[in-house]
């Protein structure tokens, strides 16, 4: 696909992202219902009626192509073009009124992630990466990369402790103690910190390619390092239950001296 054929599908994917946000707003900052999955992360009736409303309307205009989506709207079409879709990234914060929740819209083609959006209607803030542009809420967006070169000047973040394996946890551990700070929690919102500044080093065991994914466009277009942790790129597996290890760095030094650990 060129250029022009990836900027028309992005302003699609905007449309998908408004039709969702209707959706998930109504719901958040609201007591409700919540039921466990077998995984035992939570779901709610808004997670599956935004994955709904956006997966209907990708079949509707594009009957033949994939979709990975998290709760019930996968399709197999034993296509080369893929839609990855996570309704509510971090539905634990939109159960309790945190807003750093997102949707998150991805579209691969042969494995490699060529736009991704990030929407956080709480936030009033939506990512968009296609290509070498990153917008913000429709405006052109640089990122501005800080001075921090060392890890021991480094913020750190990442989702949640569980997601580590014991192996991981291990390795993480030794990142923690070269950092000058870390935070738990954040989901997809710590990656659109590091664009933001906030912070330096987002290091993730555990994610499902719907939790990654639609990311990596957004941040490769502003040229942050994203990759597992082997050093490798990023792309959609075979394998429907692979979990991805993850570290992006806001400087190729910071990214160099956390991955010699990692490895």
């Amino acid at each position: 696909m060129n250029f022009s054929e990836l900027k028309e599908l992005s302003a699609y994917i905007n449309t998908l992202a408004d039709a969702s946000k209707k959706i998930t707003s109504k719901g958040f900052g609201c007591n409700f219902f919540s039921e466990t999955k077998k995984d035992g992360s939570p779901v709610t009736k808004f997670d599956i009626n935004a994955e709904k409303i956006i997966c209907d309307q990708i079949l509707k205009k594009f009957p033949n192509h994939n979709i990975v989506a998290e709760e019930n709207g996968s399709v197999t079409n034993e296509s080369d073009y893929t839609w990855i879709i996570d309704p509510i990234d971090g539905t634990r914060s939109y159960i309790i009124g945190r807003p750093l929740w997102g949707t998150l819209i991805g579209f691969a083609f042969k494995g490699q992630p060529l736009i991704g959006l990030a929407d956080f209607p709480a936030l009033n803030e939506r990512w968009l990466g296609i290509g070498n542009n990153c917008f913000l809420n429709d405006l052109d967006y640089h990122f501005k990369a800080n001075e921090i070169k060392n890890l021991s000047e480094a913020t750190i973040a990442s989702t949640s402790p569980s997601l580590f394996s014991v192996e991981g946890s291990t390795k993480y551990k030794k990142l923690l103690d070269k950092a000058k700070y870390h935070t738990w929690s954040g989901d997809c919102h710590n990656y659109c910190l590091v664009l933001k500044g906030g912070l330096d080093l987002v290091v993730e065991e555990g994610l499902s390619s719907y939790d990654i994914l639609p990311l990596v466009p957004i941040l490769k277009s502003q040229n942050i390092k994203i990759t597992d942790w082997e050093g490798k790129e990023l792309k959609l597996e075979n394998d429907t239950f692979y979990k991805y290890k993850t570290i992006v760095a806001s400087s190729s030094e910071v990214y160099d001296q956390a991955i010699s650990l990692l490895k």
